[in-house]
């Protein structure tokens, strides 16, 4: 835990210098450059041991290594066309693909890294009006997941929803289509993230939200039906059910943030009007939650929502006045750290032995 403990008071430190008023030119650019180099340090230079799936994306990648390109166009061409049992299909030429520059695994797993965090950090410094609150967010309760475990979905991740989200801005759909089925061929639950281009900008009237507020609990009764009907769209059938299943605590944060969110949207949307794309972001992440209740692994669909919290809590400290924002900004901090300290995380490096 050591080494993101380290982490997370660097970026401090480095905001400390860089994000003041009477900081340097471009520091804004400069601390996100840094953050991002640090992260990316810290995925790309990970264990084998770090991460539930690292393991068995080596075995993946070392699968992808022996295969001709023959064969590997073949399996790509079968599953986008075939009803086969090729899924993901452009994972395995993007593997491929990086096996011309380098077949070292943990070269693959850097490369990775900043296939991700770049996009991640353009996405940060061209929304985030609080940079190093939303990297703090990432540190605490994202990187688990985009930094250290998954592989296909954190790069489907990085194409459609790092860079489809500024076509969403800009209202260009079918390069948005184009960026989320590109992405779907990574992970095909890239799928789900098509409903926001349409979601994005729907206002936050009185009507909307009280639906929204029917509905969420009407999913979490039939989440049962949600779950099947999902695993018939996505193809997903190793998806099962499980005794038990649930994320207590990160559904209560969501819902947490959603509530403090719709009461303060007038004010946030007044200092941002890209606001209610992140409002609505949350809702949607919301009907997808009961779905963790069945399956903890559905927590990767709401993800491609609930990221939007990085730029959704910045939003939400800036509509409280000067002396409320400093109590808001302290209490979200100490939340945030606490959660991250509770869970205990462990690291090494390559070089290091478990």
């Amino acid at each position: 835990m050591l080494i993101y403990l380290i982490n997370l008071i660097l970026l401090i430190a480095w905001a400390a210098l860089l994000l003041r008023d009477d900081g340097i030119r471009n520091g804004k650019l400069l601390f996100v450059i840094i953050a991002t180099v640090q992260w990316i340090v810290l995925s790309g230079f990970r264990h084998l041991s770090v991460g539930a799936d690292t393991m068995q994306y080596k075995w993946m990648y070392d699968q992808s290594r022996v295969m001709s390109w023959e064969q590997i166009g073949n399996n790509f061409m079968s599953g986008l066309f075939e009803s086969g049992d090729e899924r993901d299909p452009g994972y395995f030429v993007l593997q491929k693909a990086t096996q011309l520059i380098t077949e070292n695994y943990q070269w693959y797993l850097l490369i990775v890294a900043i296939l991700f965090l770049v996009p991640f950090g353009i996405w940060i410094y061209r929304n985030s009006t609080e940079p190093l609150l939303s990297f703090i967010i990432f540190s605490t309760l994202f990187y688990a997941f985009f930094a250290i475990t998954g592989i296909r979905q954190t790069i489907a991740t990085a194409i459609a929803v790092m860079i489809g989200y500024g076509f969403v801005k800009a209202r260009r759909f079918w390069p948005f289509l184009l960026i989320v089925l590109l992405a779907a061929t990574i992970h095909k639950s890239a799928l789900v993230f098509l409903p926001f281009y349409f979601l994005a900008n729907k206002q936050l009237t009185s009507r909307y939200l009280l639906f929204m507020g029917a509905l969420i609990p009407f999913l979490f009764v039939f989440r049962g039906q949600l779950f099947e009907l999902f695993r018939l769209i996505s193809g997903y059938d190793q998806y099962d059910y499980y005794a038990g299943a649930g994320t207590l605590n990160f559904s209560l944060l969501l819902l947490l943030i959603t509530i403090v969110a719709v009461w303060r949207k007038d004010e946030m949307i007044a200092n941002n009007p890209n606001a209610v794309h992140y409002i609505n972001a949350l809702l949607l992440a919301l009907c997808f939650l009961p779905l963790t209740f069945i399956n903890p692994s559905m927590m990767r669909v709401v993800q491609y929502f609930s990221v939007f919290i990085m730029l959704l809590i910045p939003e939400i400290l800036r509509s409280f006045d000067r002396r409320e924002r400093l109590l808001v900004y302290y209490v979200a901090i100490t939340a945030l750290l606490f959660l991250f300290v509770r869970n205990e995380p462990i690291y090494l490096f390559f070089w290091q032995q478990k």
